[in-house]
C-alpha cells in the first residue's frame, strides 16, 4: 500500500510540535534553586516531587502529539490499498469501498440515429439502468446530460437508486451538439460535495468527434489542473462509445442552414428562402422538400431531392411572400423516404414583416421648390403621396431641428448633406444607432469635411464607417464624373443589383462624390459598392447594435441622374430595410447567449414580464427591458437551440419568435479518431472504452482501490489526546494541593 498527504503545505504545522517543550524551557529559567538546610528531612517531599515532575513530563508530551495530531489532521492523510496482479484492490474485509460516481449521457442529436430500433441513447439508457440497480448502500450518483449547456438530471449526488431511474424517466429529447469538456468540468464541481472515497466519472456517448473538442487543447489542459484540485479524491474518467449499428442501409438527410437575404420585410415583398439538405448517411438520400410559414404548408412549393450521395449536399431555393405583418417563422421540412434521423429533418428561422416602417428623413437642405430638398425624392420613393398604405412611415425634419425625441419609434434615420451637427444631436444619433437602430448617411456639397472627419469618424471609432477625402466633381456643371459599378455590388442590400447583363444602375451619372478611405478598425468597414472610377460607392459597418451605410455622394436630382434611375426606388427600399435589420437577417444567437426581441408595440407599465415557451415547450417569464424609448424581452441563458416563442404582452397580443442555433457540424458523424482518444488520455485517468463489458471491469477495478482518508481518525485521537491532557493537568493540580498537608508534620 502506499501513503500520501493531501495538502502537503499544511505538514509546516508539526513545526508546533515544539512549542510545548519551548514554553518548559523558558519556565525553567525563570525558577531559581535555593539550597536549605531543613531540606534533607524532606525524603517524602522529594518522592512527590519527582511524581510531579513526570507528570509534567507526560503532560507536555501529550500536548505535543496533540499539536501534531492536529497538524497532520488538517493535511488530510491517505493511504491506498493495495492491488492484486489480476488489477482488482484488495479492500479490507474483502467488499469494496463506496464510491461517488457522476454519469454523463451525451444529449446530442446523433444520439438518436436508429438502426434496426435501436440508437446510442438507448443503448446507454439502458447502461444506466444496470448501473443503478448495482447501487450498493453508501453509493451515491449524479446524472449530468451533455449539450452545448450542461444540463442536471439530478439535484447533485443521490444515494437512492430510485431516484437515478426517476431522472431516466424525464431525460429531454436530444437536440443540437454537445460540449464534453464543459461537461467533465461539472462533474468535477459536483464531486466536491460527494464524501466517498473512490470517485469516477462515466461518459456514454456515440463515438462522435465534435463533442470532444481534440482541437482546443488549452480546455483539456484547464481540466486537468481541475482534478488536481479534487485532491486525494480526484476521479477516474471513463468513456464508452455505444456507435448506431454498422449498415449500408438508410439515409440521414439533414437540413443544414436556412437563410434569407435579410430578416425585415414589408407586406407582400418576396422573400428568398435558401437552405442545403446534406447527407450523413451511408446510402443515398431522395427526400422531398417544402417550405413551411408558421408551421403549415405553402402549396405548390415542394421539391424533390436527390438522390444525394453519402456525405453530398443539395441546395433549395423557395420564393414566397407573406402580408400579414409581424413574426412568422419560416421552415424547410423533409417528407418522405426513410431517414436513419428525424430530428434534423426540419429547421426554421423568424422573420419580421413590418407595416409602415418608421424612418426619419434629416434634411441638411431643405428646398424652397417641390422635389428641390435633398430628401425629396428619397422620401417619393419610400412613401408616394397617392399609397394610402405606404410600407414606410417616413417624416422629416431639418438638421438644425433634430433632436433625441425626434428619433424615438423610429428604426432608420438619413441624414443627408447636413453640415454639422452640435454635440446633443451627435450624442443623439450615436445613442440611436448604438441601441440597434439604423443610419444611412448621403454626402453632399454641404459637407464639412473637417467636422466629420474628427467628429463623427473619429479615427474609425465613431458613427462614420469611412473617413472623407477630397471631393471629385461639380454639381453646378451637371457633368457625369463616374458610374456606379454594378458588378462590384456585394451584400443582402446591393448584391441583387448586379445581376443580370445589363443592370440599370450601371446608367446612372454622378456629378460629384467624395473620396472614402473605409476604416480599418474593429470591426473593420466593408465597401458594398464601387464606382466605375474604383473609387468605393457605398460603404457599410456595424456599430454597436446598430448599422450605418455611407454613401459617397448625394441621392438627389443636384448630385446626378439617380432620383429618375428605373432602380432608384427599390435600391432606397433595400437600403432602409437592410438598416432596419442591424443583424443581417436575424442571425441566430448561440445557446447561452442572451436573447433580446423587440416589441412592436409598449404594453402598459406595470407589465414587468413576458411569457418565453422554450423548444421543450416550458414556458417561464422572461424581464421587460425599458430604454430609450423602447422596450424589449430580455430572454437569459436559452441553453436549448431551437424557437423561443416570446408571447406579446401588448394590447394586440400576437407571438414573436427567435432563433437559438447549435453547431453545424453536429450532422457530421465523423469519429473520434484513436490517435486522438490516445492525445486526449495521456498524462491521467482518462480511459475510452470499446465495449460495454471493459466500462464494467474498469468501474470494479476502481471501486475498491479509491484512496482511504485518515483525517477522521486523526481528530478523533486528537480529542482523545485532549481528554488526556485534561487528566493529567488535574492530576498535577491535585499532586501540587497534597505536597504541604505531607510536609506540615515535618515542618
Amino acid at each position: 500500500m502506499t501513503w500520501s498527504v493531501g495538502a502537503p503545505f499544511m505538514l509546516w504545522g508539526l513545526l508546533g510540535v515544539s512549542i510545548p517543550v519551548i514554553i518548559h524551557l523558558l519556565s525553567r529559567r525563570r525558577t531559581e534553586t535555593i539550597d536549605w538546610g531543613a531540606m534533607q528531612f524532606l525524603d517524602l517531599g522529594r518522592r512527590a516531587q519527582r511524581k510531579m515532575q513526570i507528570t509534567e513530563l507526560l503532560l507536555m508530551v501529550g500536548r505535543m502529539a496533540l499539536l501534531g495530531l492536529v497538524a497532520l489532521a488538517v493535511a488530510r492523510p491517505f493511504w491506498q490499498p493495495p492491488v492484486s496482479e489480476n488489477g482488482v484492490t484488495k479492500a479490507l474485509g474483502g467488499g469494496r469501498a463506496s464510491r461517488d460516481t457522476v454519469i454523463v449521457l451525451d444529449g446530442s442529436e446523433s444520439m438518436d440515429r436508429t438502426v434496426d430500433g435501436e440508437s446510442p441513447r438507448s443503448q446507454s439508457l439502458a447502461w444506466i439502468t444496470t448501473f443503478a440497480k448495482g447501487m450498493k448502500p453508501g453509493d451515491s450518483a449524479s446524472l449530468l446530460l451533455a449539450r452545448d449547456r450542461v444540463k442536471p438530471l439530478t439535484d447533485g449526488l443521490t444515494y437512492d437508486p430510485a431516484r437515478v431511474g426517476d431522472a431516466l424517466k424525464s431525460v429531454p429529447a436530444s437536440r443540437g451538439s454537445s460540449d464534453m469538456t464543459a461537461a467533465i468540468a461539472e462533474s468535477f464541481r459536483v464531486l466536491e460535495s460527494g464524501k466517498n472515497p473512490a470517485t469516477d466519472v462515466v461518459i456514454l456517448t456515440d463515438g462522435q468527434r465534435l463533442p470532444w473538442r481534440p482541437g482546443e487543447p488549452r480546455r483539456w489542459t484547464l481540466l486537468r489542473d481541475l482534478r488536481k484540485e479534487l485532491k486525494g479524491r480526484a476521479p477516474r474518467i471513463s468513456s464508452i462509445a455505444f456507435p448506431p449499428k454498422p449498415t449500408t442501409e438508410g439515409a440521414d438527410a439533414a437540413v443544414v442552414a436556412i437563410d434569407t437575404p435579410r430578416g425585415v420585410y414589408s407586406p407582400n415583398a418576396s422573400i428568398a428562402v435558401s437552405a442545403t439538405v446534406t447527407n450523413a448517411g451511408p446510402a443515398s438520400a431522395s427526400r422531398s422538400a417544402e417550405l413551411l410559414i408558421d408551421g403549415v404548408g405553402v402549396p405548390g412549393t415542394a421539391q424533390r431531392l436527390g438522390p444525394i450521395p453519402p456525405g453530398g449536399k443539395a441546395p433549395l431555393v423557395f420564393r414566397t411572400t407573406i402580408a400579414n405583418p409581424g413574426s412568422h417563422l419560416l421552415g424547410v421540412r423533409l417528407s418522405g423516404g426513410d431517414d436513419l434521423l428525424a430530428a434534423n429533418d426540419l429547421a426554421e428561422r423568424p422573420v419580421e414583416i413590418a407595416e409602415a416602417l418608421p424612418v426619419l428623413l434629416i434634411d441638411g437642405e431643405p428646398g424652397l421648390e417641390p422635389l428641390s430638398g435633398e430628401v425629396d425624392f428619397l422620401r417619393a420613393a419610400l412613401a408616394p403621396a397617392e399609397d394610402e398604405a405606404p410600407a414606410v412611415q417616413a417624416r422629416t425634419v431639418p438638421a438644425s431641428d433634430l433632436a433625441a425625441k425626434s428619433l424615438e419609434g423610429r428604426r432608420v434615420a438619413v441624414l443627408a448633406n447636413a453640415n454639422r451637427l452640435d454635440a446633443a444631436q451627435v450624442a443623439a444619433l450615436s445613442r440611436f444607432v448604438g441601441d440597434g437602430g439604423g443610419l444611412l448617411v448621403c454626402l453632399g456639397d454641404r459637407v464639412d469635411d473637417l467636422f466629420f472627419n474628427d467628429t463623427l469618424f473619429a479615427n474609425g471609432n465613431g458613427l462614420l464607417p469611412a473617413k472623407l477625402g477630397e471631393p471629385r466633381g461639380d454639381a453646378n456643371r451637371r457633368q457625369a464624373i463616374a458610374h456606379p459599378a454594378p458588378r462590384t455590388f456585394t451584400g443582402p442590400a446591393l448584391g441583387p443589383f448586379g445581376a443580370g447583363d445589363t443592370p440599370a444602375l450601371g446608367e446612372a451619372d454622378l456629378f460629384l462624390y467624395r473620396v472614402l478611405a473605409p476604416a480599418t478598425t474593429v470591426p473593420p468597414s466593408a465597401v458594398i459598392a464601387r464606382l466605375d472610377s474604383g473609387d468605393p460607392w457605398a460603404v457599410e459597418r456595424p456599430y454597436r447594435k446598430g448599422r450605418v451605410i455611407l454613401m459617397a455622394g448625394p441621392i438627389d436630382a443636384e448630385g446626378g441622374t439617380l432620383p429618375v434611375n428605373p432602380d432608384f426606388v427599390p435600391l432606397v427600399h433595400e437600403l432602409i430595410y437592410r438598416l432596419a435589420d442591424p443583424e443581417g437577417g436575424n442571425v441566430p444567437a448561440k445557446p447561452g447567449e442572451t436573447v433580446v426581441v423587440d416589441l412592436p408595440e409598449a404594453p402598459a407599465p406595470e407589465v414587468k414580464t413576458a411569457d418565453v415557451t422554450r423548444p421543450d415547450g416550458t414556458t417561464s417569464p422572461a424581464p421587460l427591458v425599458r430604454e430609450s424609448g423602447k422596450v424589449r424581452v430580455r430572454i437569459d441563458d436559452p441553453g436549448e437551440p431551437g424557437i423561443y416563442r416570446v408571447r406579446l404582452p401588448g394590447p394586440s397580443g400576437g407571438t414573436a419568435f427567435a432563433s437559438v442555433a447549435s453547431d453545424a457540424r453536429e450532422t457530421e458523424t465523423e469519429p473520434l479518431a484513436p490517435a486522438e482518444s490516445a492525445a486526449l488520455a495521456e498524462g491521467w485517468p482518462l480511459a475510452f472504452a470499446t465495449q460495454a463489458e471493459a466500462l464494467d471491469t474498469r468501474l470494479r477495478e476502481s471501486s475498491g482501490g479509491g484512496p482511504r482518508p485518515l483525517w477522521r481518525w486523526l481528530v478523533l485521537a486528537a480529542l482523545g489526546g485532549l481528554c488526556l491532557e485534561v487528566f493529567l493537568t488535574r492530576s498535577m493540580v491535585r499532586s501540587r494541593g497534597v505536597a504541604p498537608q505531607i510536609q506540615e508534620p515535618g515542618a
